[in-house]
């Protein structure tokens, strides 16, 4: 998916397209019903409690960064592919680029690598890896705080795992640059009983090598920061609608800003974006809703937002829970006139698969 024009709609699934209802802001919509893979059929229901409750542990670990050589942030994002035998989990990093060793070869070429590994009682269960390489036209100074994004994708059961991130400079030789993060997750069941939101992913722009989906192209940002003069897409899934029938998305982006109690005021908009839309849910229940959604930051000012989703189904008045997703805004950064010459970002093969 690329461009930036006005709402529109695709897909064979999505019959009556989607309308704009009440928002603020402006917003680019695709929602499309049969772009791939849907919920995976091998999934027990579970209960929402357990479901939302990792949902929720998913987000509040996000967004962190480590220390070493080069800081990279992480976040973890879960999806229910059709016809896996597991949950499909997105591993994504963003790699301080400024702290990236540049070699010039006719430009400034970086490299990194990036590897994840889910265990459980000190067994690998799941594992892939990918590799990037950027040509740029300038070197990047060290105090750029944008990343390099990488992405990796395993499929598993639900559960509680033990995983590993190790990011490597691959423009050093051998060991020398290599950063890790561990820690632990639990993936989240499927729930039938309601319509069910999978994780919301924030994306920078389109056009990235993040592609959740055929047709979707996302530069997914792991950080989850974005500048006060942006737009960026937001994507998520949606399982559990009456086949065939309406339903209703609603999207919010809410400030929460707090004081810590030393005399601070917020002079900004608590709300400073809104959307509702109304589409039709594929006939084949087997097949989601995918949204990309764009959002307006022009209300915002600098600070901690939240991207907040809910649907209802018109048929049977059912809604979601609702899924959030943190987002930190800030002012507009000098990037000093460093653009791609060209950017390569090949992966190492098929994704990995999760197994015993």
């Amino acid at each position: 998916m690329r461009g930036h024009g006005a709402t529109r709609a695709a897909g064979a699934g999505n019959r009556a397209g989607a309308r704009m209802g009440a928002r603020t802001g402006a917003a680019a919509l695709l929602l499309a019903g049969s772009l791939g893979v849907g919920r995976a059929s091998a999934q027990e229901p579970a209960s929402v409690g357990g479901s939302e409750h990792a949902f929720e542990a998913l987000e509040e670990s996000s967004g962190r960064r480590t220390s070493g050589p080069f800081p990279f942030d992480w976040q973890h994002l879960v999806y229910y592919p059709d016809g896996a035998d597991g949950v499909e989990l997105w591993t994504a990093a963003s790699v301080h680029a400024g702290r990236v060793r540049g070699v010039f070869e006719g430009g400034w070429v970086y490299r990194l690598a990036m590897r994840i590994e889910l265990s459980r009682d000190g067994e690998v269960v799941a594992s892939d890896e990918t590799r990037i390489r950027h040509v740029l036209n300038l070197l990047i100074p060290p105090n750029v705080t944008d990343g390099f994004p990488l992405q990796t994708r395993v499929v598993v059961p639900p559960g509680v795992y033990d995983y590993r991130i190790e990011i490597q400079d691959l423009n050093w030789e051998g060991d020398r640059s290599v950063n890790a993060a561990t820690g632990e997750l639990t993936v989240p069941a499927f729930s039938t009983d309601r319509p069910f939101v999978s994780s919301v992913a924030v994306a920078a722009d389109s056009g990235g090598t993040w592609t959740p989906a055929p047709g979707v192209d996302l530069k997914l940002n792991a950080a989850k920061m974005v500048q006060t003069d942006a737009r960026p897409f937001i994507y998520f899934e949606v399982y559990g609608l009456t086949p065939g029938g309406r339903f209703r998305g609603d999207v919010r982006l809410v400030s929460t800003w707090a004081s810590r109690g030393t005399g601070e005021t917020f002079d900004g908009v608590r709300q400073p974006f809104t959307l509702q839309y109304r589409a039709t849910a594929p006939e084949d229940p087997d097949v989601p809703v995918r949204a990309v959604l764009r959002l307006d930051m022009e209300n915002t000012r600098p600070g901690p937002y939240e991207v907040q989703v809910r649907v209802t189904d018109a048929s049977t008045g059912l809604q979601s829970d609702v899924r959030r997703a943190g987002v930190r805004v800030r002012e507009p950064e000098d990037r000093g006139g460093t653009q791609p010459i060209a950017e390569i970002a090949p992966g190492t093969g098929e994704p990995g698969e999760g197994g015993a």
